[in-house]
């Protein structure tokens, strides 16, 4: 051997491609993150829509409510029951709001009683207005709710 040749020993474990397992590691994890950040999103997009399409059927319903109030409110009399055994008085079919939003309402006759104050003439008539709504094919909600109309009989 010569003087400028030296062989050197080490006792280092061989580390060649270390390197690339690391990366090939971090590359995984970051594809695994981007995956469940993709998942999350898409599936907040669906519950937004969700969430947007029940909203829309609630105030279909609610606009059925507020038809049938405004039918009552504008009877100078009140209206003749359809049907006495169920007590019927409007049975509204479906009406287009917009796009896909609809509602339709069925009123009843609940009673009546004498409005104090006013005499025997006057009397509050009592109504059951059941509304539904719906808004595309997924959303269907509905409203129920009393309304209560002071007429004059015999007028």
């Amino acid at each position: 051997m010569s003087h400028t040749e030296t062989k050197t020993t080490t006792n280092m474990p061989n580390r060649e491609g270390f390197a690339m397992v690391t990366t090939l590691l971090v590359v995984l994890i970051l594809s695994v993150l981007a995956v469940g950040v993709a998942w999350i999103a898409s599936s907040e997009k669906k519950t937004t829509f969700a969430e947007s399409v029940h909203v829309r059927s609630i105030y279909s319903a609610d606009a059925g409510g507020e038809a049938a109030i405004n039918f009552l409110r504008m009877s100078d009399v009140p209206p003749v029951k359809l049907d006495p055994g169920t007590g019927l008085v409007r049975n509204q079919t479906t009406t287009t709001l917009q796009g896909s939003q609809t509602y339709d309402y069925t009123a009843f006759f609940d009673g009546l009683k004498i409005k104090p104050g006013w005499g025997t003439d006057y009397y509050d008539f009592d109504y059951r207005v059941v509304s539904h709504g719906t808004a595309s094919r997924l959303g269907e909600s509905g409203v129920e709710l009393m309304v209560s109309r002071l007429y004059k009989v015999g007028y």
